[in-house]
């Protein structure tokens, strides 16, 4: 493997991760606002969570396997 290879791989799965880590903290802060705004308990901001893990796991697989190609 090139030098090249191993800096490009590295920008794009330390991007994958970054990219993973704040669509779920994305989701905590907007599903806590709208509880504090609703009074609904933590029931959206966990939804907000496992929607947020969810679209970042999508993300994750769908750039993995573009890297694959």
């Amino acid at each position: 493997m090139k030098r090249d290879d191993f800096w490009i791989s590295l920008g794009i799965y330390g991007g994958v991760g970054i990219q993973l880590a704040l669509t779920v903290v994305a989701g905590w802060f907007i599903g806590n606002f709208f509880d504090e705004k609703w009074g609904t308990g933590p029931w959206l901001a966990l939804s907000g969570l496992v929607s947020g893990f969810v679209g970042g796991l999508y993300n994750l697989i769908r750039i993995l396997r573009w890297r694959q190609k």
